[in-house]
């Protein structure tokens, strides 16, 4: 129920030096160049205030790296979860290091490391003079986590609940739809490469198609070439409008969102999914009848 990238994991910094702010980089196996982080939230105690240094155990040639780090956002936005290294007053554990956090776009993150692979880079807030973290507040982040879970499964918010202790915590819609949708159908790397909706007016069969998704159980095919996120009004980004050729039991062209994909099944039951081994094609090599000029009639 969660991504733990550990074993993929070769360094990083996280600074909580500004109060309610955790930034800071990591490198992984498997991406290219540093992965970015600007999160709200504390420590716990033990290192709350300081700046920290982690020291993984991967190198860059990881074999099965890329595979499971696909879809990891370069830059990681959301919330602080349990961050501790283990020391005294240990509110949430004791002798391991945790780092946990609530990405927008990968859902919950958890690395779990050894005291020996953390280096204290600046001296934490004296733990007498903090409050430990709210453990509804991390209650809380969790349910919105589920909350996302639920609303990919099709299962309604308002049965989501997270319990802790005495506190009972239900997820909402809107704190399910602050989680970027479709990361599965349309991760990073397609959709930094994906031309906003009308970028490739007037290519015709010369437009390029960046993803394509079909239903494993059924007919249907979608060669996506355009498009342009969805946000409510607090410009979080819920849904993606999306334009493409749509191949079923005839093609054409035409927009669908991809919240509509991820809930079409197919005859099955089965989701659509994502052809992980697609290379970017023209749409004249895809569907050629498309694109060729009619014969004059005599």
């Amino acid at each position: 129920m969660a991504f733990r990238p550990t074993e993929y994991m070769i360094c990083g910094e996280l600074d909580n030096t500004v109060q309610g702010k955790v930034t800071g980089w990591m490198r992984f196996a498997g991406i290219k160049g540093k992965v970015t982080f600007d999160l709200e939230g504390n420590f716990h105690r033990d290192i709350r205030g300081a700046k920290i240094r982690l020291i993984g155990g991967a190198a860059d040639s990881e074999s099965d790296a890329e595979g499971y780090m696909q879809g990891f956002a370069p830059h990681q936005t959301g919330k602080v979860g349990d961050i501790t290294a283990g020391l005294p007053p240990a509110d949430y554990i004791s002798g391991s290091v945790y780092i946990e956090w609530y990405s927008q776009l990968n859902g919950r993150v958890v690395l779990e490391l050894e005291q020996d692979q953390i280096e204290l880079l600046s001296m934490p807030i004296p733990a007498i003079e903090s409050d430990p973290i709210s453990r509804e507040d991390q209650n809380r982040n969790m349910a919105e986590f589920l909350g996302s879970l639920a609303q990919e499964m099709n299962i309604p918010e308002e049965r989501v609940v997270c319990v802790g202790g005495d506190t009972v915590v239900k997820a909402d819609k809107r704190a399910a739809n602050n989680r970027i949708r479709g990361m599965k159908l349309l991760p990073c790397k397609i959709r930094e490469r994906l031309p906003s909706l009308g970028g490739q007016d007037g290519k015709g069969g010369k437009a390029v198609v960046y993803a394509k998704c079909f239903t494993p159980d059924g007919s249907f095919t979608w060669f996506i070439t355009e498009g342009s996120p969805v946000q409510d009004k607090d410009n979080h980004v819920v849904d993606y409008i999306l334009f493409g050729l749509v191949d079923g039991p005839f093609k054409e062209l035409g927009y669908f969102r991809l919240s509509e994909l991820e809930s079409v099944r197919g005859p099955m039951g089965l989701p659509i999914e994502r052809d992980l081994y697609w290379q970017p094609k023209t749409m004249e090599e895809i569907a050629p009848e498309l694109f060729t000029p009619a014969k004059p009639t005599e």
